[in-house]
């Protein structure tokens, strides 16, 4: 790598036009060298919202020049070296349009993402936007983020923190590093041999250490307790567990989850051999995650939604699996330990375990347990499947026109409840709940004669009037203009009835939390609509046909953030969703649902709103 590296950020108009233009050039040892800040003025005037974010204002840039009188000066400094970027896809686009309008090709032959690289190299990070970064690691002390010479600034000091990072992985892991490298990016990968070429590795303690097939994991160790105490309490939690033993300043306690929350030592076996980019990335941040985890918990990564599925689709694999040190470990300092702090997903594993068949088991209340339980025992069924299968019936039984019927009759039902749906009138709703129940009835008899050819179908069909019967139950079109996109979200109340009742067998106890949080109730939309209110936002619809109402008319922001929170959702994600991006203004749009964790709801949301009686 002989080439210098040149660090760029640019501050746009809202029609994408470049107002700010900084660079630094960094030598081989990332020493800066030169910097250029150049302020642009555009063609149209610069938003007020844009003046609000970059604190560039039309008066700042009435008397520089426009892009097209700078732009020879930018592409000499920056047209020979490494550009990095953090966020590079979109900068580099920009730059490239803007160069290419004035009649400069501008093509950087080496670029490098530093949004990617902390991705890669720094996977257990709350959140990977700069200013972000920059509080948690302790790279800037100011509060003058998009700027762009102070964001440059602050990308600097972050590209080399991840070249520490980087030199720092221990051999056996940086190895299997380079061979997922070579199928993801040529440019990230020859930056990473460069880094652990330039810079000398970190003394590691093997003792530090645990091999398991040529990959290392670092070692933990947890006191264990000699006391011995009268009670001992198991505290169930439906929020992130540390926040929570602060919450209650719990002393003397280990967290501990299911088996199926902490990486096994066998962990790169039980994912499949297919070429994926995503399973690749989940892979590396895996190799870089188990050198320095003190818990071996799979909640500490930073995960995209489908690295996210990955993880979930091997979880039965880790749960039996026999190289569950980091479980082991944990468990062991749990038997001898006063208080256990866990989830509600680990409750079944604690109930059926004779180790702590005496502990007190705590919950916040009865309401949340039950929720809790509801949300974990859910399964979705979608109406998707069932149209494949039908088609396929009726194309190999084309003489058939009783399957023919059948799916017609299906679909004819299908649409009728997408339009109950969208019409988010309850009466109207409530007045055709007989006759749909009438005509699921008879597509149920009519079903029964082909319920071997047709099992998908069939279970759906049940379940839907299962979901039509039941308030517990629900049906959701996830997509509003698909009507094959209808979902029912069923509720496994069997399962849900045996646990209570194993939970009310043993030694249990309510927190009966009083709720701090305080309400501004409402008929109408104004609240809802009203652009100016500020912070995170939580709104709340008393009937569940309202959740979705108002995502067509929302604010399009971008520091506002949407969440929609549903029934079967997980309230530990939005909490810690919401507490980690406290500088987004939220708004999450809820039934009545939510309300049941009333006691939390201040510590996320600055206002919330409940709504009665809307009707459209």
């Amino acid at each position: 790598m002989n080439k210098l590296f040149c660090v760029v950020d640019i501050e746009l108009t809202e029609e994408k036009e470049i107002i700010q233009f900084s660079a630094t050039k960094l030598d081989q040892e990332f020493k800066e060298l030169e910097s250029i800040n150049y302020y642009i003025k555009p063609k149209k005037q610069v938003s007020s919202f844009v003046t609000e974010l970059t604190g560039i204002s039309n008066e700042m840039l009435s008397g520089k020049m426009y892009f097209e009188e700078v732009a020879s000066e930018l592409y000499n400094f920056i047209k020979n070296d490494i550009l990095v970027c953090h966020g590079l896809p979109s900068d580099y686009v920009i730059l490239k349009k803007r160069f290419h309008d004035v009649g400069i090709r501008y093509h950087s032959k080496m670029s490098l993402d530093t949004v990617e690289l902390a991705r890669l190299f720094m996977p257990t990070q709350e959140s990977y936007r700069l200013s972000d970064l920059s509080n948690s690691l302790n790279l800037y002390t100011g509060d003058k983020y998009h700027n762009a010479a102070v964001d440059v600034k602050v990308t600097v000091a972050l590209l080399k923190e991840i070249s520490k990072k980087i030199s720092n992985i221990n051999s056996n892991n940086f190895k299997k590093i380079e061979v997922l490298l070579e199928k993801i990016d040529y440019n990230t990968l020859e930056f990473a041999r460069y880094c652990k070429r330039k810079f000398k590795d970190k003394k590691n303690n093997k003792g530090d250490f645990i091999c398991f097939n040529d990959v290392d994991f670092k070692k933990v160790s947890y006191a264990i307790n000699t006391k011995k105490f009268n009670n001992k309490f198991i505290l169930f939690s439906s929020i992130n567990e540390q926040n929570y033993i602060e919450n209650f300043k719990i002393s003397n306690y280990v967290i501990l989850k299911e088996k199926s929350n902490y990486v096994p030592l066998n962990v790169f076996k039980l994912f499949p051999k297919k070429e994926d980019l995503n399973l690749d990335k989940l892979l590396i941040k895996l190799y870089v995650w188990i050198l320095e985890t003190h818990s071996g918990d799979f909640s500490e990564l930073n995960l995209l939604y489908l690295e996210k599925m990955y993880i979930d689709n091997i979880k039965n694999g880790v749960l039996i699996s026999s190289k569950s040190y980091y479980f082991d470990e944990k468990k062991k300092a749990a038997e001898t330990c006063e208080n256990i702090v866990t989830n509600y997903n680990s409750i079944e594993y604690l109930l059926e375990n004779d180790n702590f068949k005496n502990h007190t088991y705590i919950f916040e209340n009865k309401k949340i347990l039950g929720r809790e339980l509801d949300s974990k025992n859910t399964k979705d069924y979608f109406y998707k499947n069932v149209i494949v299968e039908l088609n396929v019936a009726v194309s190999r039984n084309l003489k058939d026109k009783s399957i023919k019927m059948l799916r017609n009759n299906i679909d004819g039902l299908v649409k009728f409840l997408h339009e109950m749906y969208i019409s988010e009138s309850l009466f109207l709703y409530n007045d055709s709940l007989s006759f749909i129940l009438q005509d699921v009835e008879a597509i149920l008899n009519d079903i029964k004669a082909y319920r071997n050819d047709l099992p998908i179908s069939y279970k759906f069909m049940r379940k839907l009037k299962n979901v039509l019967t039941n308030s517990k139950n629900t049906y959701k079109f996830i997509v509003l203009d698909q009507e094959n996109s209808l979902k029912l979200t069923v509720v496994d109340d069997k399962k849900v009835k045996g646990l209570i009742n194993i939970v009310h067998s043993r030694k249990h106890k309510y927190l009966n939390l009083k709720a701090k949080a305080h309400y501004i109730y409402s008929n109408g939309e104004e609240e809802l609509l009203n652009s100016k209110m500020t912070g995170s936002i939580l709104y709340v619809f008393e009937s569940n046909k309202y959740k979705d109402l108002y995502f067509s008319k929302r604010e399009k922001r971008s520091y506002i953030k949407y969440y929609n929170f549903s029934i079967k959702d997980n309230f530990n994600e939005l909490y810690n969703e919401v507490i980690k991006n406290n500088r987004i203004s939220y708004r999450c749009y809820a039934t009545k649902d939510i309300l049941e964790y009333r006691y939390y709801l201040k510590d996320v949301f600055e206002s919330i709103i409940v709504f009665r009686d809307l009707e459209h």
